[in-house]
């Protein structure tokens, strides 16, 4: 009885190991603990616009049947912020936004967003993601046998941070080793 008692013990330690988050692996880096548990690449930021890491993570929105999305939030609420989402696919959708730039970042195309109100005739433009927010997106390669990875980068208000600070941050993200 206790032989069977153990091996029980042991499928379900198992099982329980196997169906974990990435985030109990226990790194240390949340961005290299997520990618033990997915197979996109995670990319992490080299530059951060000088705003602090609030929270590295899944993303707790993650559909149910869609492989865990990384989520990063950095800056203090109500101050400047932006927010870098990471996933392929992705499990939700991002705001709605007028394009305003076309940018090459990694070799890659992506496109900048600004929030400006729809209703309003005034210019929407690169300068205007500094006022109402907006977001980059860009598609970036796999690394080594990892799939390509939809990213993410997002600033809001009250304080959002310059279209340009969000090219900088999606130039500088590095896939994690």
């Amino acid at each position: 009885m206790k032989s069977r008692l153990a091996t029980v013990i042991g499928i379900t330690a198992a099982a329980i190991a196997v169906a974990a988050p990435a985030m109990a692996m226990g790194s240390g880096n949340p961005y290299l603990d997520l990618q033990t548990g997915v197979s996109y690449t995670v990319y992490q930021p080299t530059y951060t616009a000088g705003l602090q890491a609030r929270h590295v993570g899944p993303n707790l929105m993650t559909a149910t049947g869609v492989e865990q999305n990384l989520s990063a939030v950095f800056g203090k609420r109500n101050q400047r912020n932006f927010a870098i989402t990471e996933g392929n696919p992705m499990s939700q959708d991002i705001g709605v936004g007028r394009l305003v730039k076309t940018v090459t970042v990694q070799g890659r195309k992506a496109q900048l967003y600004a929030y400006c109100d729809p209703s309003s005739s005034a210019p929407c433009t690169m300068g205007s993601i500094a006022k109402v927010g907006g977001h980059l997106t860009v598609t970036l390669p796999g690394s080594q046998s990892l799939r390509e990875t939809i990213v993410w980068v997002e600033t809001i208000q009250p304080k959002p941070i310059a279209g340009e600070q969000l090219v900088k941050i999606a130039e500088g993200l590095k896939p994690v080793q």
